[in-house]
Formats: C-alpha cells, structure tokens, sequence
C-alpha cells in the first residue's frame, strides 16, 4: 500500500512513523527545506507558511508535550523553548529513520479525490502527478491568516500586522503605542511581549477571556488539572467541577474580578489563554484592556468610543481554516468540517485530515493518537462504521460542539483532548487495562493514578508497544526534577487518609472476589496489605510534586 503523507511539521512525521510500523510504502512532501512545520522558527517564512514568534516559549510542559515512545530530554526545562521543542521534535523524526522518507521543498498543488497528488519540486520547478492509494494529509490549519474588516482600515497611517507576520517587538516601536486585537494565547503573547519597547499596549477584545497560569503552586498547570485519577471523577462529574477546579487555580494566582476582566462563558466553552506575566503587565499599566475595535481613523483606532492614536495594529484574530490544495477532498459545513473522529471523510476514508482539531493545550498527543488510528484503519485493522452511521456521529458532534462551545472558527475545531485521545485508544486497542494492572502491577498502577495523563501509557500494551513504557512513566518524575537538581528532602507528618481508606476499601473488596486473573491474585493482595500496613511510608514513598 502506497500512502502519502503531506506535511513534516510535528504531525506530520508522527504520520510517516505509524505507517513505517505498519511497513507501508509511505513518501511524505513537505514544502520548506527541512521538518519542524511551525516550530520552525524562520523570520522569511514564505506565504501560507506558519511559524512560531522569535520568543515562543511551549505553554505546556515537556512531559505532557511529547510522543508516547519518546521521552524529552532530562536536562530539558519544565517549559521548553521554541528551539528546544524543535531539536526534540527533529531527535524522534531522525530515532524513527523520517527524514529517508521525506521530499523536501515539494510542494503540493492539488490532492483528487483518487489519490493523486499533483507536487511541484520548488528546486527544479518541474511539476509532476503521483498517485497513492492512501493519503494523510497534516497541513494543519494555522497558514491563512483571518482578518477582520473594520471601517476605516484604508484610511490608518500606521502600520497593520497579523499575528502571522509577527515575530518579536523591533525597536522602531520604542516609546509609541499598539493595539492588538483578540485574546487568545498569541494575542496576549504579542501584547506581553510589546511592552518591552512600548510605552502602552492596548489588548482590544470583543470578549474576554480567561487566563490561567503556567503553573499552580509551582507545579505546571497541565501537570497538576490532568491528574489521572481527578480525570476520573470529571468523567463522572458535572463538568461544572472541572471548570470551578480550573478558575480557582487562576483566581488564586490572580482575581479576575481584581482587574475588572468581566467573563461572560464558561472556562471550558472558549480555549483559554495561558501566560505567565500578563498580570504583571496588567498591574504596571503596560497592557490594558480594551473593547473591540469599532473604527480606525488616521492616526489609530476607536474602541469603547474614544480614539487611541496608536503606530501598530496587530491582529490575532486565528487563522482560516482552509486547506487550498484539497477543495475536492475536504467536505466543508460552514466553519465545520464533517469528519468521522474529526479526520475521515465518510464517503471517502481513503484521504484522511490529521491535525485539524484545537484542544487548547498537549496537541501532540492527540495528533500521533490519530496517526494510529488512522494507519490501522487503513490496514484493515479497526474498522468503520458504514457511512450513513458515520454522518449521524458526526452530526451529534456538531450540534454538541455547537451548545458547549462559544460560536468562533477556532471552536469549531475544538475537541476534550483527554476524552478524544481516549476515545481513539481504546479502539486501536492500546488503552491501559487499569483493572488488570491493579492487580499485578500496583506499583506502576499507583504511579499512573498519582501522575498526569502521560502519552506513554499508550504503549503498555496493543499494537506497537514499546517495552520501555512503563520505566518512562515510572521515572516521569525524575526527567521532571531534573533540570532543578536533586529535590529538597521533606519530613512527611501524616497522609491523606481518605484516599488511603478509599484503596484499602477496594482491596477488601478484591480479596472477597474470586476473579478471572486466577490465582497470582492472591499473591498481590498481601502485596498490597504489606504495602499499606505502613501508610505513612506508603504515601512518602508515592508523594512528588510532579
């Protein structure tokens, strides 16, 4: 089978690595002269090319940022940089043998519906048709920018910039103002990153938005929310209760209602920003808030009915969510694309989108989970529904995006990240059997209930598991601490006794119940009483900041 990736950003050479575990025929075009897609920091990017901003900094952290059989590098911080993200994203692509598989500075021109591709090498200008029985194609949707039309654009002095063609505050805007409109993570990433030579930034918005720190209590937000076994109790939970959990931890670092930032929605029902100094911004004066720009004028812009002579305009309003070279191939529902698991076309499962989908945090997981799925549906391996119960899921997806989230392009590509990845797990086959592990790995059982969701679980066992899995989530924490040194030593006083009692009351359970792993059962039950007869020592020897 022959299959075509298009695309080597980080999507893309996951791609190609789950068709190399299947020992497909696989050619993977990319555009630029080397992989990395966005992470590829270059200040020259060529038009529909996306890259990220000269002081982008991962807004996630390293462990819950990376593939499930690669773990990032110990020496490498909590919050990895745009370069560092890049040389990580580049060792797995080079440990998986991706690059012998990639065309680089080919360019595709046109994807049929039949597989062919029409590709254009940019070095020789040549152009030329190939067909391939399967395509997957990880553009992503972040290369067309989308500007709004306010009045009086035409008549502005200054100047007008896109997040796109944003990379880092120059020193012509020393001492002058700038607006920049939005407030999504990017938006507050450019106003932050402003104020280093302007004297006022304005952040003008239609509607504000919640802003959560990068960490809680010193721990990474995404570490501390996305707890194994508080994921648990939000499945069964009101998610009600994960977004009081979610505001409490942004309020204790700083009261929104302190700086007057009225939120009307829900934190769950808008992608919300996370950023570590725009409070600081905020309380100093440097950035203030604003409402939408309602007009320009000729020397700045009008929002909340007074003008603010400015000298930039910079819009992060997101991007279109188009791919040109697929008009035949990708169906289109306003904002929404009618995709099985948000990737298949029904009448068409043969093309596939990876990539096109917004969790707000932790992409990377999602996207190598779609690799999967995608590669063993191309083999035959899971199987589809037929076409018509295709299109009734993907309508009851629809309409339920459309009630939760807030009415914006970017949320019409929004998914719950962890139910998602989930949800595509455990039809490869490769979600964890927690019962069976409780039972004869308690050790690596506890682990993951203590930690946070980590990609490698994905590999204990199915398809393609990777024997080192379970050291990598044993020793999660350990790559955690590491750039820090060693860890200060604690005297532990106590534990947390109902979570104790919790445990012990399943094991009372479990040791009453003849059960279908036969007899070794026994033999890990007085593992487990051992193990809790000091529960102190038991919970010391568990407790991590991480």
């Amino acid at each position: 089978m022959r299959v075509a990736v298009i695309g080597a950003g980080c999507c893309g050479i996951t791609a190609v690595k789950a068709c190399l575990e299947e020992s497909l025929d696989v050619v993977c075009f990319e555009r630029a002269a080397d992989s990395g897609g966005l992470w590829w920091y270059r200040e020259d990017a060529a038009a529909g090319t996306g890259t990220v901003m000269r002081f982008t900094v991962a807004n996630t952290s390293k462990e819950m940022s990376c593939y499930s059989d690669f773990p990032p590098p110990k020496e490498a911080p909590i919050f990895m940089n745009h370069k560092q993200t890049l040389r990580y994203i580049r060792s797995y692509a080079e440990h998986f043998d991706v690059p012998s598989r990639i065309r680089y500075r080919h360019e595709v021109l046109r994807l049929d519906k039949d597989g062919t591709l029409k590709v254009r090498d940019l070095e020789t200008g040549k152009e030329f048709e190939e067909n391939f029985d399967r395509v997957l194609v990880c553009t992503g949707h972040h290369a067309t920018p989308l500007m709004p039309d306010v009045p009086g654009m035409d008549k502005y002095k200054g100047r007008i910039l896109h997040s796109h063609q944003y990379k880092y505050a120059d020193e012509g805007l020393r001492g002058k103002k700038a607006v920049v409109v939005g407030m999504a993570n990017s938006a507050v990433d450019v106003a932050v990153n402003l104020t280093s030579v302007a004297e006022q930034v304005f952040l003008s918005t239609r509607r504000i938005n919640w802003i959560l720190p990068m960490h809680y209590k010193g721990i990474p937000l995404d570490v501390y929310l996305f707890n194994q076994m508080r994921l648990w109790l939000y499945s069964w939970l009101p998610k009600s209760y994960f977004a009081r959990l979610m505001i409490r931890c942004s309020n204790e670092s700083w009261d929104h209602k302190i700086f007057n930032l009225d939120i009307k929605h829900n934190v769950l029902s808008q992608g919300a920003v996370i950023n570590a100094f725009v409070d600081g911004k905020l309380l100093d004066g440097s950035v203030k808030v604003r409402g939408p720009p309602e007009r320009f004028t000729e020397k700045g812009v009008v929002m909340d009915g007074a003008e603010e002579v400015v000298d930039l305009v910079v819009f992060a309003t997101g991007y279109k969510s188009d791919v040109p070279f697929t008009s035949d191939a990708l169906p289109r529902n306003g904002d929404y694309f009618p995709l099985y698991k948000m990737m298949i076309p029904p009448e068409n499962p043969n093309i596939v989108f990876l990539g096109f989908i917004d969790a707000g945090a932790n992409l990377l997981q999602a996207f190598e989970m779609q690799a999967r799925y995608a590669v063993q549906v191309f083999c035959g391996k899971v199987t589809l529904p037929s076409v018509d119960a295709m299109k009734a899921d993907i309508e009851a997806v629809q309409k339920a995006m459309k009630a939760f989230y807030v009415a914006t392009p970017r949320h019409a590509l929004m998914v719950d990240r962890v139910a998602y990845v989930e949800e595509l797990a455990r039809a490869i086959g490769v979600k964890p059997n927690y019962w069976k592990m409780f039972f004869y790995d308690p050790k690596l059982y506890w682990k993951l209930m203590l930690s946070p969701v980590l990609n490698y679980q994905y590999r204990l066992e199915g398809p393609h598991s990777w024997k080192g899995a379970r050291d990598a989530i044993l020793r999660f924490d350990e790559r955690m601490q590491a750039p820090f040194g060693d860890p200060v030593k604690k005297t532990e006083n106590g534990t947390r006794i109902g979570t104790w009692a919790m445990a012990l009351a399943i094991l009372a359970s479990c040791a009453c119940i003849k059960t279908e792993f036969g007899k070794d059962i026994w033999a890990n039950v007085v593992e487990y009483g051992r193990r809790f007869s000091n529960l102190t020592a038991f919970s010391a020897a568990f407790k991590t900041p991480w």
